[in-house]
């Protein structure tokens, strides 16, 4: 019987990262000279641990920041990049009208955005955690229910809505979700058989999207 795991992974820092400023999910927002050097630490921590690609399933957030993460993955580990699955349902929150804004900006204009255990107050016109849920949910339908190796590039919200999802968290009341534990950017988290364990790195991450 083909066991099923999944290698769930943060993109590397980028410039956004770096100077606390809310990404897009339609503008790239490059990796910075650390998060090229976490993306390649990533590549050599999963090397030889999933099955060789195309054995594995390759997934990736169709953003820029985590294409170019799996990039430098998949030259390390050995995975082909052009055989990566891209989805819109791996995207981080959609943070409206608030993107590409510094945090520090916002919050003077509409108080905290930023809510306990490193989690986001969603935008009043951008996407709410049920939201993120339906379309993780439809993921894990689909191309996430394959039996066999998934490595998945994506972001820190959302991968810890997916992760919370298949660990079977219980329902966040105030954000109307499950979550997993924050993961620092460069952390790959194994979920198999709805259970978790960090793989590589560690955990206390610090804001996301």
């Amino acid at each position: 019987m083909t066991r099923t795991r999944h290698f769930i992974m943060r993109h590397g820092e980028t410039v956004y990262n770096l100077t606390r400023r809310l990404q897009s999910n339609t503008i790239h927002t490059p990796l910075t000279r650390r998060g090229c050097d976490q993306a390649t630490r990533m590549g050599q921590a999963l090397l030889g641990a999933p099955g060789p690609s195309p054995d594995a399933h390759i997934h990736v957030s169709d953003t820029g920041r985590a294409l170019q993460t799996l990039g430098l993955i998949a030259e390390v580990a050995g995975f082909d990049w052009f055989a990566a699955q891209r989805s819109a349902d791996l995207r981080e929150i959609d943070m409206g009208s608030w993107c590409l804004r510094g945090y520090d900006e916002i919050e003077a204009e509409v108080g905290p955005i930023r809510m306990a255990d490193h989690l986001l107050r969603p935008a009043p016109d951008g996407e709410d955690y049920p939201a993120i849920v339906a379309r993780l949910s439809r993921w894990l339908a689909g191309p996430g229910s394959a039996p066999g190796d998934h490595v998945v590039v994506m972001h820190g919200i959302s991968s810890r809505v997916l992760r919370g999802m298949m660990t079977g968290q219980p329902l966040r009341p105030e954000i109307g979700a499950p979550v997993g534990p924050s993961l620092v950017q460069g952390s790959i988290a194994l979920i198999e058989n709805g259970a978790e364990t960090v793989f590589y790195g560690s955990e206390q991450g610090t804001e996301h999207a």
